[in-house]
């Protein structure tokens, strides 16, 4: 018969992998079930409607509060010749130090889409400032602490990119899932390419249908490749179509279309 101290040390020894399991499964399960909406900020707080995808070329922020407006709101406000912010009436800044100015500002009262957005300047070099990465990932981090999904889709990015910092897809990956959560459409893409060269092909599927649904069309065309292949059923591909559908017939308005046309410069000078 087995002693009672070793069973307890093989109980004790079963216990933390028997954890580890559970929950990877729980984890596994709020990753598949959470993020089939688009995230806080992904509605224009004007018109309430979803702003199209990518967002960044659909929207404007105001960097005075951090508020962004589709720019079928913002050409509709030109047209009154609103020229203000629509939520605090500051006037917009015309200069790349005033735009700084403002931004940081809100950074240094804590604002996490303020630390995003001048991360996402230092990122590129834009006004004026020098590119840096690490600089820029840095700020980053402190806006996906935060809650920041935009935030942690850019860190999946560098992380897996690895140009200008050191390469980590393990740390990519979490991140990716982190904003996929949010309701990140793009984050959820990638995960399912990654997925898909790692020849999870169910997984894989799974997660091209979630980001389809949310109104990416990169997602929709790899369901269909999929389909066409035989990884996805023909009722998977309609749904998936029906629900990219639905989505992006929430993204239209006629403002949207005309401001679509003119462009956002052409927008600005209005």
């Amino acid at each position: 018969a087995m002693s009672s101290e070793s069973s307890t040390t093989k109980l004790n020894a079963d216990r933390p992998e028997s954890a580890n399991l559970a929950a990877g499964r729980s984890f596994h399960q709020r990753l598949m079930t959470s993020g089939h909406e688009r995230p806080e900020g992904g509605r224009c707080p004007i018109c309430f409607n979803l702003i199209e995808l990518p967002a960044c070329q659909h929207s404007k922020i105001n960097v005075c509060c951090m508020k962004s407006m589709c720019n079928g709101c913002n050409l509709a406000a030109m047209k009154r010749g609103m020229r203000d912010c629509p939520f605090c009436r500051t006037p917009t800044p015309n200069t790349d130090s005033q735009f700084l100015a403002m931004v940081q500002a809100r950074v240094d009262k804590g604002h996490p889409v303020a630390m995003f957005n001048i991360g996402a300047k230092y990122d590129v070099g834009l006004y004026g400032l020098e590119k840096d990465v690490t600089r820029a990932t840095e700020l980053y981090e402190r806006a996906a602490q935060l809650g920041v999904s935009d935030a942690h889709y850019n860190l999946g990015v560098t992380y897996d990119e690895g140009t200008e910092v050191e390469k980590d897809t393990d740390k990519a990956f979490r991140h990716f899932e982190a904003a996929a959560m949010c309701g990140d459409a793009f984050a959820r893409f990638n995960l399912g390419i990654i997925e898909g060269m790692a020849g999870n092909s169910d997984l894989a599927l799974q997660h091209m249908m979630i980001s389809a649904k949310l109104g990416d069309d990169d997602s929709l065309n790899e369901v269909k490749r999929m389909f066409m292949a035989g990884l996805a059923t023909k009722a998977d591909y309609a749904a998936a179509l029906r629900g990219h559908q639905s989505a992006n017939e929430g993204m239209s308005s006629p403002d949207r279309t005309e401001a679509k046309a003119l462009g956002f410069e052409q927008i600005q000078q209005i």
